[in-house]
């Protein structure tokens, strides 16, 4: 026969053995070991029904198959009786089945030290004599691990320890005042599950088995990664999550702690706003025309981020703390926050600012003042404000208007996209306002936010977040609070944003192009922002 006729029962008998192995390797050997022998008896034998030979083939070997698996674990059940099947027989398929599958499962929460050994011993056949040769251990610790090990199997089926993570965990992770790659470390689901379970306490390999359901192999070969990111450190023969994990209880425990702040701060900005709109068009710089409702994006996180910065670093003297080194050699802590889903972002209403500047001519620079939910990665990365700055673009303006031999077609295609610029009459003019360094001085003076009542209210606040924080972060973890505080303190700045776009004050962002009002150029030299 043509064994090209075999093509087409391929995907049938693989199907036919992940329906009773459950199990995608098994039925991909199994399978395998299948196509083998019907391929062997097609050179062999006349086959008159090729589909006969093909399912026939299959029941004998499935048969063969469960019988080879269940005589090797009648010997690591019966020998040592590691659970009683009832009436000692092994009659019921599908109570064997779910008893067989049991103890393989337990048999993978063991560490390598222990599994290994059985494996070999068990499946290899593997007297006690070449145990300790291959691993070079006394006979006697080869007996022991081997009794302990079973003890531990007969234990855990008993308890009916393992729990099973079979929910995606939705992590939204930065980094806080350092350089590093967060997700390089904590992008895969296994990582991710390693970490929510040592949080709370440290756990050793076998304990994160338990309470996770991800065999130890898988976890062994995770861990050293974990490790050298210091997403993970040891303590003993335990593991413990080297970082916060802001929960969604969490936030929704801090935000109620929030609450009443924002509409006070909203209240005081508003009324500043209201008083100094008039008065910005008496000083001379470009965009002095845009209005409080968009220059408002400028100004308000300005004022809460100095006053936020003043009142934390020297009213109640809460230094950040030290910006570790890392193993990989970066520095810094991670910002883990927990999200429903991987499309919602909870951590909408972060907020911070990125500056950018060219090395080689450090006049002027670009800030731009973000809320997590409005920002446009390519406003700042990619053809945004920092290529801006290098081509050169930034540092040839007069009255706005940027000098054309400076400015290529398809440079100004992707500043015209990201918002950045606007064509008039031919010619490009920035779509930001362009500040001297003494034009920004005269134009934040505009603004007094000096009320030692909001003093005390911001001081009260920051130490009852701080307190609140202290409640729900495991104690092996306190020393980064306080980095972890001054990032999130931040974000009232968002809250307070959207209450003032709520009210009218702050321009209605336009969801059809880049929300670009919270960005500026400064000529001279660096502000504090």
């Amino acid at each position: 026969m043509d064994k090209n006729e075999i093509i087409p029962y391929v995907e049938p008998i693989f199907r036919f053995c992940y329906k009773r192995l459950s199990n995608r390797h098994d039925a991909e050997d199994l399978a395998g070991e299948i196509i083998y022998h019907v391929l062997i008896g097609m050179s062999k034998y006349p086959i008159h029904s090729l589909e006969a030979w093909v399912w026939r083939i299959a029941h004998n070997r499935y048969a063969r198959w469960i019988d080879r698996r269940n005589k090797s674990l009648i010997v690591l059940t019966g020998e040592d009786v590691l659970f009683d099947v009832a009436d000692g027989s092994y009659g019921d398929e599908d109570t064997d089945e779910e008893q067989f599958e049991t103890v393989f499962r337990y048999l993978h929460t063991l560490s390598s030290e222990y599994k290994n050994l059985f494996v070999d011993y068990y499946l290899g056949e593997l007297p006690i004599k070449r145990l300790a040769e291959k691993y070079s251990l006394p006979e006697s610790t080869v007996k022991w691990r081997l009794n302990v090990g079973r003890q531990k199997i007969r234990d855990r089926i008993g308890e009916n320890k393992m729990d099973k993570v079979y929910q995606r965990i939705n992590w939204n992770t930065t980094v806080c005042n350092g350089s590093m790659d967060p997700d390089r470390y904590l992008h895969t689901q296994i990582a991710r599950a390693i970490c929510l379970a040592t949080y709370e306490a440290p756990l050793t390999v076998e304990e994160i088995s338990l309470k996770t359901g991800i065999p130890t192999m898988y976890l062994e070969d995770e861990l050293p990664r974990l490790e050298y990111g210091d997403a993970i450190c040891k303590i003993g023969n335990k593991y413990a999550t080297n970082f916060i994990i802001f929960r969604l209880k969490d936030r929704k425990q801090t935000e109620d702690v929030s609450a009443s702040v924002v509409n006070i701060l909203a209240d005081k900005l508003e009324a500043i706003l209201k008083e100094t709109d008039a008065k910005i068009s008496t000083i001379d710089f470009y965009g002095n025309n845009f209005g409080i409702g968009r220059l408002g994006y400028i100004i308000v996180p300005y004022l809460l981020r100095r006053k936020i910065r003043n009142v934390k670093n020297n009213r109640l003297k809460l230094e950040n703390g030290p910006y570790p080194p890392r193993k990989d050699g970066g520095y810094g802590w991670f910002i883990v926050e927990e999200t429903i889903d991987e499309t919602e972002n909870c951590a909408e209403y972060n907020s911070g600012c990125n500056v950018a500047i060219d090395e080689n001519n450090p006049s002027p620079q670009i800030y731009y003042y973000w809320i997590s939910k409005y920002f446009d990665y390519n406003v700042y990365h990619n053809n945004g404000t920092r290529w801006m700055c290098k081509t050169g673009a930034a540092q040839n303006i007069e009255n706005g208007m940027i000098s054309k031999d400076v400015l290529t077609d398809e440079d100004a295609a992707h500043f015209l996209e990201n918002n950045l610029i606007k064509l008039s009459a031919g010619n490009h003019y920035l779509n930001i306002p362009y500040f001297t360094e003494e034009q920004f001085a005269k134009f934040v003076s505009l603004f007094d936010m000096t009320d030692e009542k909001i003093n005390d209210l911001l001081a009260e606040w920051i130490m009852a977040v701080r307190k609140n924080f202290e409640s729900f972060v495991p104690k092996h973890l306190h020393d980064q609070i306080n980095q972890w505080v001054n990032c999130y303190l931040y974000q009232i700045i968002g809250y307070v944003t959207d209450e003032l776009i709520r009210r009218g004050l702050l321009d209605k962002p336009d969801f059809e192009k880049p929300l670009t009002n919270g960005v500026f150029c400064v000529e001279g030299k660096s502000i504090n922002p």
